[in-house]
């Protein structure tokens, strides 16, 4: 009897994929990796500065964060080591180096909102990069790739 090797995701149909919705992998990896930060926001620095400070961009090599006063810029300054510990600790990699702090209008929405979003985004309109992760054997990896895909 012959076991049959396992299906896996074949990464360039999902880089195809991917670049035909207008998306590189560097600015797809960039996005998860605001997300995960973002998520984890609150427990990288604190559940009172996380209210009034967003991380919202990473450019290049520096993750760029929105704080609403510039006391909380430099709160967050004496931070900056433990966010990319955390970060490297959260992510599994480097993913930036630098954190450039910036003062602005901090866009966080209510938890209902989040929700509201999160649920309209989900995984509509995304068939082509689902299929592919259906075909993925492993279920952690296929619920890892379903994830990611929601991100979008």
């Amino acid at each position: 009897m012959v076991a049959s090797k396992p299906e896996k995701v074949d990464p360039s149909e999902f880089k195809r994929v991917l670049e035909k919705a207008g998306w590189n992998e560097k600015d797809f990896f960039a996005k998860v990796t605001l997300r995960t930060i973002a998520q984890r926001w609150s427990d990288m620095v604190g559940p009172i500065y996380a209210s009034h400070s967003e991380p919202v961009d990473i450019v290049n090599d520096s993750l760029i964060v929105l704080v609403s006063h510039s006391a909380y810029k430099q709160e967050l300054f004496f931070l900056k080591s433990r966010i990319l510990s955390l970060a490297k600790r959260y992510l599994g990699k480097d993913s930036f180096s630098k954190i450039e702090i910036r003062i602005g209008k901090i866009q966080k929405p209510s938890q209902a909102q989040h929700r509201a979003t999160v649920q309209k985004s989900g995984l509509a309109g995304k068939e082509g990069l689902i299929a592919i992760a259906e075909k993925e054997s492993d279920p952690a990896v296929k619920k890892r790739l379903l994830e990611l895909i929601e991100y979008l």
